[in-house]
């Protein structure tokens, strides 16, 4: 029997305290109070109780603008143009249902007391109101370009190789770099690992959002980052958005090795690491397992690298002793007793992050060095990952 590994973490940066939310909470209540008081002409005591109802239907009316707005599989098949223009309504989508969902809820509460337009009207103030103070929220709690945490983790692994005792692997993921994390930031938030001196780098994919220019210098940031065994990444979605051989070529052209569906060994004296590769598995579905694995020797000591932690639904019985993954951001938006309002995941929030037992195996999801929209982390910060192989101890 093994036993779980705690993470020792370095101090990242502050998260929102409890009282913070508080506040946020009254102050959207009192606005939404005023606005439906001055725009709907209710009564303030009806204002007040129909306030707290619009406060709760908050946060499912998000979550539905975060589902439509993560397009499901099937349409990122489609034409580029067809998707920009999705893509805008998806944008559209940020204001309008909120705003209607607001309305449809003040003019049922109110039926033969309020027409349809001054519910539009109460609740087009409450959506302004709303975003306004969620955009003070973000400028107060965004991530600054030097803030990130260094999650230190040892992994205990069976049958460990003599020389891979102690091995260091800086994990690296989700970089993002692009409008919401300008490649002089993201610099920054990487200057932590210049002083980690790991013997393997892994990237797990999303190197940038939208332009193969920088994807090219994000690359470039990756490979100042000194390794005794090099950097091995793979490619996430946004990689392939932008063009699977452009950022390929990226990463291979600064020396990384770039794994889809394939893997490479590390030797250390007389033993060796495989470290396997695989294609997106999240939206672009470029993962194949086996081809990946084909040709490793069954008693290997293999670490899996995905972009996504959907991956180990698709593991074999006896899988790798590791997955190391990304993907997830751990949520960006981690709620206190709620934990992580979305997470982009088949296997849900239980692998949004952190290390993880799967089967005989870890499973480590890295949280993530850049933002997607919203452009926050809150209860999240971006982290860099070292982790270190140790042999697994048995205890009774």
């Amino acid at each position: 029997m093994t036993s779980t590994p705690a993470p020792e973490n370095t101090a990242g940066p502050p998260a929102p305290r409890p009282a913070a939310y508080a506040a946020m909470i009254l102050w959207l209540g009192a606005g939404y109070a005023a606005s439906l008081a001055i725009f709907s002409h209710l009564p303030w005591q009806a204002a007040i109780w129909q306030a707290a109802l619009c406060l709760a239907a908050t946060l499912p009316l998000l979550l539905t603008v975060v589902h439509i707005i993560s397009l499901p599989k099937l349409l990122r098949k489609l034409p580029r143009a067809l998707l920009t223009a999705l893509w805008m309504l998806g944008n559209l989508a940020h204001l309008l249902i909120p705003w209607l969902g607001w309305a449809a809820l003040l003019w049922l509460l109110n039926r033969g007391g309020l027409t349809w337009a001054g519910a539009l009207r109460a609740a087009a103030a409450i959506t302004l109101f709303s975003y306004a103070t969620a955009a003070v929220f973000i400028l107060r709690f965004r991530p600054r370009p030097y803030d990130v945490e260094i999650t230190r983790t040892d992994v205990p692994i069976p049958d460990l190789p003599e020389p891979f005792h102690g091995y260091r692997i800086l994990h690296l993921s989700d970089l993002h770099a692009g409008h919401f994390l300008p490649i002089e930031a993201l610099r920054a938030r990487l200057q932590a690992a210049r002083s980690l001196h790991p013997d393997l780098i892994v990237f797990t994919g999303d190197l940038a959002d939208r332009k193969v220019r920088r994807a090219k210098e994000a690359a470039g940031l990756l490979a100042d980052i000194a390794s005794a065994d090099g950097l091995v990444a793979v490619l996430g979605n946004h990689d392939n958005w932008i063009g699977e051989e452009q950022v390929r070529t990226a990463l291979t052209d600064r020396g990384l090795t770039v794994l889809v569906n394939q893997h490479t060994a590390v030797p250390r004296d007389a033993a060796r690491l495989y470290l396997a590769g695989v294609g997106d598995a999240s939206y672009t579905g470029r993962d194949d397992v086996a081809a990946a694995l084909a040709g490793i020797p069954e008693a290997a000591l293999v670490i899996l690298l995905s972009h996504s932690p959907d991956i180990i639904r698709k593991l074999p019985a006896r899988g790798p002793a590791l997955v190391l993954c990304g993907h997830t951001h751990g949520g960006q938006i981690v709620l206190p007793l709620i934990g992580p309002l979305y997470v982009p995941s088949r296997v849900g929030r239980r692998f949004a992050a952190g290390l993880h037992r799967i089967n005989a195996g870890w499973l480590y999801v890295n949280r993530g060095l850049g933002e997607v929209f919203p452009p926050v982390r809150i209860g999240c910060p971006p982290e860099i990952s070292l982790l270190t192989l140790t042999p697994a101890q048995s205890s009774d």
